[in-house]
């Protein structure tokens, strides 16, 4: 595991989508790895993220580690990926509270079953599950925050 330092949050530009499509191919074919990994592509993260505001974490040497992606009209965030050697350093959370500055709550999104791990850390970070569903397969849960919790430790990222 790599160690990310101090992270920098800022909206991604269009030099990054590549850097970032492979970060959305790497990242799923180690989370996803019930699935097919040839059937992701890096094409994959322009076609899924059109029309979305996109911001990156990168680590101070600019290493771009991680983003996410949100749909601004609905406060849904469609993907939230950080590449393996920097998962549980608590950077998806700052990614999440990095939206409070201009997108209100609640913050809603949809996460497969199979991706306990997810599960795990939106459950510790105060999502509450509101409905279940199936997309091309696969069941998922539809999760909202409401509240960021008021305090955030950062020993619950290495749980």
């Amino acid at each position: 595991m790599k160690h990310a330092g101090e992270i920098i949050i800022r909206e991604a530009t269009p030099a990054d989508s590549p850097v970032l499509a492979n970060i959305f191919l790497v990242a799923r074919q180690s989370t996803f790895d019930w699935m097919d990994p040839g059937s992701f592509s890096l094409s994959d993260f322009s076609a899924q993220t059109e029309g979305e505001r996109v911001f990156l974490a990168a680590s101070p040497t600019g290493e771009v580690v991680g983003f996410i992606a949100v749909w601004v009209n609905a406060c849904f965030i469609h993907h939230l990926f950080i590449l393996p050697a920097y998962q549980r350093q608590g950077i998806g959370q700052r990614l999440i509270n990095s939206l409070l500055a201009w997108l209100p709550l609640p913050y809603r999104l949809k996460c497969l079953v199979r991706n306990e791990a997810a599960l795990a850390f939106y459950r510790q970070n105060g999502w509450q599950q509101l409905e279940t569903g199936n997309t091309d397969g696969e069941e998922f849960i539809l999760l909202e925050l409401k509240d960021i919790p008021a305090v955030i430790s950062p020993a619950r990222f290495h749980e």
